[in-house]
C-alpha cells in the first residue's frame, strides 16, 4: 500500500454551523454545494436575511424558521444576526495536487500565504479577508499549533475565507520546499528583512507570516529566499501584528503582480 505523503493532511469531511450575514452570505455565493440547510430567526426581518433566503431557494437549500435560543445552541452562543447555515465541507484538494496540476499560464503574478503558527482565528480570519480581497490564490496552515478554519474565523474573514483554496499541511517548512520545486519564491515576513517596496519580487510567490507573538520559527525563516518588512515611523509601536502586517505586505505585492500579469 502506497504510503501518504507526510506533509499532506488526510482528508476529512466536516460538519459545522456558520451564523452572522457575511459568512452566510458569501457561502452561500461561493459554496452553495456545501450547505445542508439555513436556519432563520422566526419573525426576524432585514435586508441581509431577505437576501440568504433568495440565495437559499435559488439553489434548492432548506430552510427552516426557528426560534432565536435554537439558532443561539447550533451556534454555542456565537453571534448570528438572525440567521445560520449548516455545512458539509468534503475534502477539497490537495496541496501537492494542487502544484502538480498548476501551468506555467497560472503562474505570473500568482500569491499564496503561509501562516506559520496563527493560532488566534480572529487573525485568520482577518488575514484571509485581506488576502482574498487583495488577489491571493489561498493558504497555506499547518496542522498543528494553528488557528483551525472555525465558525470564527469565518465570520472573521466576513466569510472571504470561502473564496479561497485552504491547504492544511503537516509539515510547513516540507510544503515551501515543495512550492520552490514548483518554481515559487518564498519571501517571509520579518522586522530584519529589506523594506518591501524595495524589493523586486518574483513570482509565483509564497507570502510567510509568522505568530503573533514570536513571528516565524527558524526552520521556516530560513526556507524563505528573502525576508522583507514593513518600514516604520520612529514615533510608531513596535511592531504590527499578524493581520496588519499581511494586508500592507499583500498591498505592495498585488502591486507588483498587476505589473506582472500586464507584461
Amino acid at each position: 500500500m502506497k504510503r501518504r505523503d507526510r506533509d499532506e493532511q488526510p482528508p476529512r469531511r466536516v460538519n459545522r454551523w456558520l451564523g452572522g450575514a457575511h459568512a452566510v452570505e458569501e457561502t452561500l455565493r461561493s459554496k452553495p454545494q456545501t450547505v445542508q440547510e439555513l436556519w432563520v430567526e422566526h419573525e426576524a426581518k432585514s435586508p441581509a436575511i431577505a437576501q440568504a433566503i433568495r440565495l437559499a431557494r435559488a439553489t434548492g437549500i432548506r430552510i427552516q424558521f426557528m426560534a432565536r435560543k435554537a439558532i443561539d445552541r447550533a451556534l454555542n452562543g456565537g453571534r448570528h444576526q438572525g440567521m445560520a447555515i449548516k455545512v458539509l465541507e468534503e475534502p477539497g484538494q490537495g496541496f501537492d495536487a494542487f502544484l502538480k496540476i498548476l501551468s506555467d499560464q497560472e503562474k505570473p503574478g500568482l500569491v499564496l500565504v503561509a501562516l506559520d503558527q496563527i493560532q488566534d482565528p480572529h487573525n485568520l480570519g482577518a488575514i484571509a479577508r485581506s488576502a482574498a480581497n487583495l488577489g491571493a490564490a489561498g493558504l497555506i496552515i499547518p496542522e498543528r499549533r494553528s488557528s483551525p478554519l472555525s465558525a470564527v474565523a469565518v465570520q472573521a474573514s466576513a466569510g472571504a475565507i470561502q473564496k479561497l483554496k485552504v491547504f492544511k499541511v503537516v509539515n510547513l517548512a516540507q510544503a515551501l520546499e515543495r512550492c520552490k520545486q514548483a518554481g515559487f519564491w518564498i519571501y517571509g515576513a520579518d522586522a530584519g528583512g529589506r523594506a518591501v517596496w524595495d524589493a523586486a519580487l518574483n513570482f509565483p510567490l509564497v507570502l510567510v507570516i509568522g505568530s503573533e507573538g514570536c513571528g516565524m520559527r527558524p526552520l521556516i525563516q530560513s526556507s524563505c529566499d528573502e525576508l522583507v518588512k514593513i518600514p516604520q515611523s520612529s514615533g510608531g509601536v513596535e511592531s504590527l501584528n499578524a493581520s496588519c502586517a499581511a494586508s500592507v505586505l499583500l498591498y505592495e505585492i498585488a502591486r507588483q503582480a498587476a505589473g506582472v500579469r500586464n507584461k
